[in-house]
Formats: C-alpha cells, structure tokens, sequence
C-alpha cells in the first residue's frame, strides 16, 4: 500500500496558523468579556500587596455573637436594646461613638454611630460607611412551633453576625493609618415587625445627611446575615453597580472565588458567587435612594441547602451555634482588604457635576430595582451580542480557510 507523509506544504502552514489565529480570537474575546472590570468612578487596585497585613480575627467576632444572643432579644425600646449600645461604646474606645434618637410613626428607635477621622480631616474628605443593623426580630413569624411565632428571635446571625463584624474592624481600623474618614453605622428598627415597614434606622440616617456629606460618601457598605456556616455571598440588587465592580477582585484575592486564583495562585472556596443575583431590600436601598454608592453583602439562605429566605431565617433556631468564626472571618477579612488598599476611594469633588455616577436617586424601591436590573441586562446583551458577532465572523474565516485547504490537498 502506498502511503503518504503528512508533510504540510506553505499553504497549508498559512492556512492552520490562520485557523489558530482565529480561534484564539474568539477565545480572548470571550475571556475579555469574562474578565473582571472596575468601573467609574472607582479604579484598580491590587490587592495582594495588602493581604499580608490583614488582621481581623473571626473567633473575636464569633464570641461577639454570643455576647449578643446573651443580653437577650435586642428589639426597638427594649433592655437588651440599650445593653447592647452600652457594649458598643465600650468596644469602640478611640472613636466618636454618638447616639443618635428618632421617633417615626409613633416609634422611637437609636442609632449608634461611630466615627475615626484622619488627623487634620474636613468636609472634603473621603468618607466610607459600614453598617449593620443590632436589632433583632421582635416576632419568629417563620417559626415551626406556631405557639411561639410571637416571641421574640435569638438574633444570632440576624442580626449578630454584622454587628460582630463591625465591631471586630472598629478594633483594628484605628491602627491602618487610613488617608479617609470610616464611619461604623449601627441601624435601629430595620426588622421589627411594623405595619409599615422597617429600615427607620437606615432611613434616619439618610435623611439626616446633608448634600456635602451625601458626595463624600464613596461606599456604603451593608453586612447583614454573615455568620452562617454554609456562607454564600452573591450579587444583590438593587446596588450600585460600579461599587459591586470592586468586590471580584478583592474576594479573588484571599480565595473566596472558586473560580479565581488567590494571590497564592491558588484556587479559593465558593463563598462569593456574583453570578447568582437576588432583590433583596435591606439597610442599602435608603443610601441608593439618596444617590449613594451603596451595596448589600448578605447571605439569604441561613442552613445547609437553604432556599433564599429559608432555613433558621427568622425562626428561634436562630443561636450562636449556626454561627461560624471562619464565616464571619471571610466576610471580615474581605471588608478590611477592601479598606486598607482603598478600593473604595475616589475623587468624589471631580464628579461632583458629573453625570457618569452610576448611581441614581429614586424615592421608589421598586423603580430602583427596574433600573439596576436594566443596567445590568442590557450589559450582558451588549457583550452577548458582541461575542456573538465576533464568534460568526471567525467561524466565516475558519470555514473559508478548511475549504481552500481542501483544495489544495
């Protein structure tokens, strides 16, 4: 039998290198869709080089929990309540730590704000703000025992968990040396259970806020239910959308992507999941409302395969033993990275005028929500379709060179 070696003549060299060619395109047009961007009016920043001087202690903010659940329920006006401002002020000693009273529809509620400013600060300093709310639910309406559906909840990770961590980084921030203003917001009356609503605190707040103030906001940041073991971190709407641009890479960064390399080079755990997106209205949507940048990290699902909004969620199973150090550390540890290497810093007087704030205040939550998920779909599509023209134009090009190939075998 004769046979005949596969020696490829010029052409063929020219047409397969083609071929390579064009299916490396696509691969990097899709990759560059993929990857992760920061967007205005924040910038990059990187990450790793502030990894090894991350300090918070999840096993400070575990015990801070218990602490909590043993003051017993902390619901609007009650003892509990007042006790745990008391231990607030008392673990917050170099801060300006206020308490501020309000009375809405006939409710009076406190919040506790703490204040560390930069030596030689004013009005045009950058200011970042934390928040968690310390009341806990005054009814267990999701509860299985419906004798017990009207008691007050343990409130261990509603809402322990966010308390704790914010009083583990009021610990360690004063020693960063930060360049900006960090406020620590402890929201009053975010989830009893009135007729007409919640977030009073949150509310307060904002409303409280001059316009000078309002600018310098560079990030609002929410940590609410952070302590569960099974802890997943994903994409909340409404939010603001350049400010969820910064959370990839620092959650890549100390391995919370399972997708993403951490600075090691290796991969990390599936704890931050920006893919999976969910409405969630909470302590942010006041700040959105107001035109500040404002996200929400909150895990919805409370127990192992939990569906949003179920589990030990507003239930009495709701104790410190569902509650994990190594949760409430991740979710630390991703707040004081995104502090120390200043990913949430930005000229805010340049944008003063701008129009490029991708942040719009709305009075209406529901037109919020349109908007963000608007904004968020109509990216998607735009990318989709610009693959989508690409990936045809590369397939005409490889069909076209397999064809002359052919021909010329």
């Amino acid at each position: 039998m004769l046979t005949r070696d596969r020696v490829i003549s010029p052409p063929q060299k020219r047409a397969t290198a083609a071929i390579i060619l064009a299916a490396f395109l696509v691969l990097s047009c899709t990759s560059l869709a993929q990857a992760q961007t920061i967007s205005a009016p924040y910038s990059p920043v990187l990450p790793c080089d502030f990894v090894e001087s991350l300090e918070f202690n999840g096993t400070n903010a575990n015990a801070s929990v218990t602490e909590q659940v043993e003051l017993g329920p902390r619901t609007t006006g009650s003892t509990g309540s007042a006790a745990l401002r008391s231990v607030i002020h008392a673990q917050l000693p170099q801060w300006d730590v206020t308490n501020n009273t309000y009375t809405e529809d006939n409710i009076t509620f406190t919040n506790v704000v703490a204040t560390l400013s930069p030596e030689g600060s004013d009005e045009s300093t950058p200011r970042v703000v934390l928040v968690a709310h310390y009341d806990s639910r005054d009814v267990a309406e999701r509860d299985p025992d419906v004798n017990r559906t009207m008691d007050p909840i343990p409130g261990a990770n509603d809402a322990a968990s966010g308390v704790a961590v914010l009083l583990e980084l009021g610990r360690i921030i004063p020693f960063m040396n930060l360049g900006y203003e960090v406020e620590l917001l402890f929201t009053d009356a975010e989830d009893q259970n009135y007729s007409s609503g919640s977030l009073y605190g949150a509310k307060a707040w904002v409303n409280a806020q001059s316009d000078e103030e309002v600018n310098r906001t560079t990030a609002y940041v929410v940590v609410d239910m952070v302590g569960d073991e099974f802890l997943q971190l994903t994409h909340v709407y409404p939010g603001d959308v350049a400010l969820w641009t910064t959370i990839a890479p620092l959650a890549a960064a100390i391995g919370l992507m399972d997708t993403k390399e951490d600075c090691n080079g290796d991969l990390g755990r599936d704890i931050v999941n920006l893919s999976i997106s969910t409405g969630v209205i909470d302590d942010h949507v006041p700040a959105i409302n107001r035109g500040i940048h404002a996200i929400d990290l909150i895990d919805i699902r409370y127990g192992e395969g939990a569906q949003p909004f179920e589990g030990y969620w507003h239930t009495h199973e709701d104790t410190p033993d569902k509650v994990r150090a190594e949760s409430l550390r991740d979710v630390g540890l991703l707040v004081e990275l995104g502090l120390r290497s200043e990913a949430w810093i930005y000229d805010f007087r340049a944008l003063e005028n701008s129009e490029e704030d991708s942040t719009q205040p709305d009075d209406n939550v529901q037109g919020v929500n349109e908007a963000e998920m608007d904004v968020e779909r109509h990216t998607g599509l735009a990318i989709t379709a610009l693959i989508g023209v690409l990936g045809a134009m590369v397939l005409m090009v490889v069909l076209s060179l397999s064809v002359k190939l052919k021909r010329e075998q």
